[in-house]
Protein backbone atom coordinates (compact mmCIF):
# COMPACT_ATOMS: atom_id res chain seq x y z
CA UNK A 1 0.00 0.00 0.00
CA UNK A 2 2.82 2.18 0.71
CA UNK A 3 4.31 1.59 -2.48
CA UNK A 4 1.22 2.16 -4.15
CA UNK A 5 1.09 5.80 -2.51
CA UNK A 6 4.57 6.92 -3.33
CA UNK A 7 4.14 6.02 -6.99
CA UNK A 8 0.18 7.89 -6.84
CA UNK A 9 2.29 11.01 -5.41
CA UNK A 10 4.64 10.83 -7.94
CA UNK A 11 2.47 9.95 -10.53
CA UNK A 12 0.54 13.22 -9.23
CA UNK A 13 3.41 15.69 -9.00
CA UNK A 14 4.85 14.23 -12.47
CA UNK A 15 1.45 15.14 -14.07
CA UNK A 16 1.24 18.91 -12.41
CA UNK A 17 4.72 19.68 -13.74
CA UNK A 18 3.43 18.20 -17.31
CA UNK A 19 0.56 20.28 -17.04
CA UNK A 20 2.51 23.57 -15.99
CA UNK A 21 4.59 23.10 -18.46
CA UNK A 22 2.57 22.58 -21.24
CA UNK A 23 0.20 25.12 -19.99
CA UNK A 24 0.36 29.19 -19.72
CA UNK A 25 1.97 29.41 -23.09
CA UNK A 26 4.08 32.71 -24.07
CA UNK A 27 4.65 33.33 -20.63
CA UNK A 28 7.33 32.98 -17.82
CA UNK A 29 7.14 29.91 -16.44
CA UNK A 30 7.27 28.90 -12.60
CA UNK A 31 8.41 25.18 -13.02
CA UNK A 32 10.33 23.34 -10.53
CA UNK A 33 13.13 21.26 -11.99
CA UNK A 34 13.04 17.05 -12.44
CA UNK A 35 15.55 16.32 -9.90
CA UNK A 36 13.68 18.46 -7.25
CA UNK A 37 10.27 17.19 -8.00
CA UNK A 38 11.58 13.08 -7.24
CA UNK A 39 12.43 14.67 -3.55
CA UNK A 40 8.88 15.86 -2.61
CA UNK A 41 6.36 13.56 -0.48
CA UNK A 42 3.03 14.13 0.32
CA UNK A 43 2.42 14.97 4.26
CA UNK A 44 -0.79 16.55 5.79
CA UNK A 45 -0.26 19.59 7.28
CA UNK A 46 -0.98 18.98 10.96
CA UNK A 47 -4.33 17.66 11.69
CA UNK A 48 -6.24 19.94 9.12
CA UNK A 49 -7.59 18.17 6.02
CA UNK A 50 -5.29 20.19 3.94
CA UNK A 51 -1.98 18.04 2.30
CA UNK A 52 0.95 19.80 0.60
CA UNK A 53 4.34 17.70 -0.78
CA UNK A 54 7.39 18.69 0.75
CA UNK A 55 10.69 17.53 0.13
CA UNK A 56 11.39 14.31 2.44
CA UNK A 57 14.14 16.36 4.54
CA UNK A 58 11.66 19.52 5.58
CA UNK A 59 9.31 19.46 8.33
CA UNK A 60 5.90 21.22 9.43
CA UNK A 61 5.86 23.29 12.50
CA UNK A 62 2.63 24.41 14.27
CA UNK A 63 1.41 27.46 16.04
CA UNK A 64 -2.32 28.09 16.91
CA UNK A 65 -3.84 31.20 18.73
CA UNK A 66 -7.22 31.43 19.68
CA UNK A 67 -8.54 31.69 15.97
CA UNK A 68 -5.99 30.91 13.38
CA UNK A 69 -3.36 28.66 12.92
CA UNK A 70 0.23 29.17 11.25
CA UNK A 71 2.23 26.43 9.69
CA UNK A 72 5.95 26.83 8.51
CA UNK A 73 8.01 24.40 7.01
CA UNK A 74 12.03 24.10 6.47
CA UNK A 75 14.39 21.85 6.61
CA UNK A 76 14.73 19.59 9.58
CA UNK A 77 18.34 19.36 10.14
CA UNK A 78 18.87 23.24 11.43
CA UNK A 79 22.58 23.39 10.26
CA UNK A 80 22.06 22.37 6.32
CA UNK A 81 21.71 25.36 4.21
CA UNK A 82 18.15 26.58 3.72
CA UNK A 83 17.30 27.02 -0.08
CA UNK A 84 13.75 28.16 0.21
CA UNK A 85 11.31 28.16 3.45
CA UNK A 86 7.40 28.72 3.72
CA UNK A 87 4.18 29.08 5.23
CA UNK A 88 0.34 28.88 5.83
CA UNK A 89 -1.72 30.99 7.89
CA UNK A 90 -5.29 29.74 8.06
CA UNK A 91 -7.36 32.22 10.15
CA UNK A 92 -10.28 35.39 8.75
CA UNK A 93 -7.07 38.38 9.32
CA UNK A 94 -4.15 37.34 7.07
CA UNK A 95 -2.10 40.51 6.57
CA UNK A 96 0.65 41.04 4.00
CA UNK A 97 4.20 41.40 5.00
CA UNK A 98 6.24 44.18 3.33
CA UNK A 99 9.66 43.94 1.73
CA UNK A 100 12.68 44.10 3.38
CA UNK A 101 13.71 47.11 2.62
CA UNK A 102 13.27 50.19 -0.21
CA UNK A 103 15.69 48.72 -2.60
CA UNK A 104 13.32 45.44 -3.44
CA UNK A 105 11.85 45.18 -6.65
CA UNK A 106 8.05 44.06 -6.59
CA UNK A 107 6.89 41.13 -9.26
CA UNK A 108 3.41 39.42 -9.58
CA UNK A 109 3.22 35.99 -10.61
CA UNK A 110 0.44 33.50 -11.42
CA UNK A 111 -0.13 29.89 -9.95
CA UNK A 112 -2.83 27.92 -9.22
CA UNK A 113 -3.63 26.54 -5.49
CA UNK A 114 -6.24 24.77 -4.03
CA UNK A 115 -8.14 24.68 -7.42
CA UNK A 116 -8.39 28.45 -7.41
CA UNK A 117 -5.97 31.29 -9.57
CA UNK A 118 -3.67 33.15 -7.22
CA UNK A 119 -2.05 36.48 -7.45
CA UNK A 120 2.00 36.05 -5.79
CA UNK A 121 3.45 39.24 -4.49
CA UNK A 122 6.97 38.52 -5.32
CA UNK A 123 9.58 40.52 -3.33
CA UNK A 124 13.35 40.29 -4.98
CA UNK A 125 16.13 41.73 -2.71
CA UNK A 126 19.46 41.23 -4.30
CA UNK A 127 18.39 37.72 -5.02
CA UNK A 128 16.84 37.20 -2.07
CA UNK A 129 12.46 36.32 -2.80
CA UNK A 130 10.06 36.64 -0.26
CA UNK A 131 6.17 35.57 -1.29
CA UNK A 132 3.49 35.79 -0.61
CA UNK A 133 -0.62 35.40 -1.66
CA UNK A 134 -3.64 35.35 0.16
CA UNK A 135 -6.91 33.27 -1.21
CA UNK A 136 -10.00 31.36 -0.28
CA UNK A 137 -8.92 28.61 2.16
CA UNK A 138 -12.56 26.47 1.12
CA UNK A 139 -12.59 25.33 4.64
CA UNK A 140 -16.29 25.77 5.27
CA UNK A 141 -15.39 26.51 8.33
CA UNK A 142 -15.99 30.28 10.11
CA UNK A 143 -12.58 30.25 11.54
CA UNK A 144 -10.68 29.75 8.96
CA UNK A 145 -11.83 31.51 5.73
CA UNK A 146 -8.64 32.88 4.32
CA UNK A 147 -5.45 31.22 3.71
CA UNK A 148 -1.92 33.32 3.45
CA UNK A 149 0.57 31.08 1.71
CA UNK A 150 4.34 32.78 2.35
CA UNK A 151 8.25 31.63 2.05
CA UNK A 152 11.70 32.87 0.66
CA UNK A 153 13.59 31.25 -1.87
CA UNK A 154 17.39 32.29 -2.31
CA UNK A 155 17.60 31.99 -6.15
CA UNK A 156 15.44 31.91 -9.00
CA UNK A 157 15.27 28.03 -9.29
CA UNK A 158 14.76 27.82 -5.72
CA UNK A 159 12.06 30.41 -6.22
CA UNK A 160 10.30 28.28 -8.78
CA UNK A 161 10.92 25.15 -6.41
CA UNK A 162 8.48 26.62 -3.87
CA UNK A 163 5.70 28.26 -6.23
CA UNK A 164 5.37 24.83 -7.42
CA UNK A 165 5.47 23.40 -3.83
CA UNK A 166 2.67 25.26 -3.16
CA UNK A 167 0.69 23.87 -6.30
CA UNK A 168 0.50 20.86 -4.62
CA UNK A 169 -1.46 21.71 -1.91
CA UNK A 170 -5.07 20.00 -1.36
CA UNK A 171 -7.57 19.56 0.85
Amino acid sequence: MKTQLKIFTLFTILLLYSCKENGDKGSKKNVADNEFLKTLVERQIGKSNYYISLPKDYVIEETNGEDFSVYHFHPADSTKKEDFSGGFYFGNHPSQFPPDNKSCTTENKKNRILGQNSNWTVYNCNGNYAIQTIIDSKSGENWNELLHLFGNAQSNKNLNNLLFIFTTMKK
